[in-house]
């Protein structure tokens, strides 16, 4: 019996050894971003972003129009004129069929600002896209990890009941709790395979996840998304300053038409070339509005940032505390099993000299036991404080 035991507690030792990097974990995790259609949606949503850039640009490049029309006049205006002694001739001011074709030109000088605020713009919403990817990476490894390690938390526990089980006959109320861990087993399993596409159990035994070195938000990916939805908004605010300010435009073509005088039939090479400014004056208060929404969204984002910071700084400390307290309970714990270890060889020198029953001796198995899932528990536990840590501090740590 003692030999089962001793076989039931070698898990414990192996997860005090040198953990290294869980490369199972990290295939499972690098696994879902391809496959979890949320990942799918931010990557395209990026996608979309970058586009919005390349629109924003084109602002800077050339507008060039072809244009072709053709337009039948009756009546035309006509007069006659005299050009001799009894000799008349009719002029035409327009031709009945008036042809134009030419391409025309427009290219932007100056706007103040203007098409510059809208690139900027498009830019910091591409960073917050991309930082949306990687706080939904975050979230989605996250809970990768947490369902591995409580299949190992699941698989552990049953070992430590197949401990007993093996020793003893157990009773049915024994043999129903079995039965329940592995109904519990089979639904993690379903939720990996929700989160990755794989439902297989974990091939190691062992809490190996590293706890994170000491940092604080600033790499949090939802915090630096934040902060370029303040820039993005700031780059509205500019817009919509430098949209009350005027706009310096070249104008050009050049093409074929009729219509010239003296004949006004042939078709003819013709070309412009010109400047416009255009000053807006009165939008009947919309520039203002428009400026005093932007000015507000902006205060909004600053706002949002300053809530988000303080609920991330606050599961930061509640994260901090619980690992130390599950550093401190797994200390406690291993007195305890110690204890439950020695009661266990009392028990079982006093059932073979006759003064301990068997119930003694199940009674002692039964705490030796209790001591382990104890322990398993607070590894488990504490191991999801260092998950979450991970998340919020914006640690990478399948990349590790």
């Amino acid at each position: 019996m003692r030999k089962t035991l001793i076989i039931a507690l070698l898990f414990f030792v192996v997860r005090h050894a040198h953990a290294q990097a869980n490369t199972e974990l990290n295939t499972l995790i690098l696994g879902s971003f391809t496959y979890f259609p949320r990942i799918k949606e931010l990557n395209k949503a990026e996608e979309l972003s970058e586009m919005r850039i390349e629109v924003a640009q084109t602002g800077y490049l050339p507008a060039v129009t072809g244009i072709a029309s053709y337009t039948y006049l009756n009546p035309i205006s006509q007069k006659e004129f005299v050009v001799g002694p009894n000799e008349t001739q009719l002029l035409k001011f327009q031709p009945y069929n008036n042809y134009n074709v030419n391409v025309g030109v427009t290219q932007l000088i100056w706007d103040f600002g203007k098409t510059k605020a809208q690139v900027e713009k498009a830019k910091a919403d591409l960073l917050a896209s991309r930082q949306n990817i990687e706080s939904g990476k975050l979230q989605l490894a996250s809970q990768v990890a947490g369902i591995y390690y409580s299949m190992i938390y699941l698989k552990l526990a049953a070992q430590v009941q197949d401990s007993v089980i093996s020793s003893y006959e157990v009773n049915l109320r024994m043999v129903e709790g079995k039965i329940e861990q592995g109904d519990a087993l089979q639904i993690e399993a379903a939720l990996m395979r929700y989160s990755t596409g794989q439902s297989a159990e974990p091939g190691v035994d062992q809490f190996d996840f590293k706890t994170p070195a000491a940092g604080d938000l600033a790499n949090n990916p939802d915090v630096l998304a934040a902060n370029e939805r303040i820039s993005s908004a700031r780059a509205d605010l500019k817009y919509a300053r430098t949209n009350r300010l005027p706009s310096l435009n070249f104008q050009g073509g050049a093409g074929f038409r009729n219509g010239y005088q003296p004949d006004i039939n042939p078709n003819r090479f013709n070309y412009l070339a010109g400047v416009t400014l255009g000053v807006p004056i009165f939008q009947g208060g919309r520039l203002n509005k428009s400026y005093g929404l932007a000015s507000k969204s902006m205060e909004l984002n600053e706002l949002s940032k300053a809530t988000l910071t303080s609920t991330l700084l606050k599961d930061l400390e509640s994260a901090q505390s619980d690992l130390k307290a599950y550093d401190e309970q797994i200390k406690n714990s291993v007195g305890q099993t110690d204890v439950a270890n020695e009661t266990l060889r009392l028990t079982e020198v006093r059932y073979k000299q006759g003064v301990a029953t068997y119930l003694d001796l199940i009674n002692a198995s039964t705490n030796l036991q209790r001591a382990n899932l104890n322990r398993l528990q607070y590894e488990y536990q504490r191991t999801l404080s260092q998950v979450e840590m991970c998340r919020l501090l914006g640690v990478r740590f399948w990349q590790d």
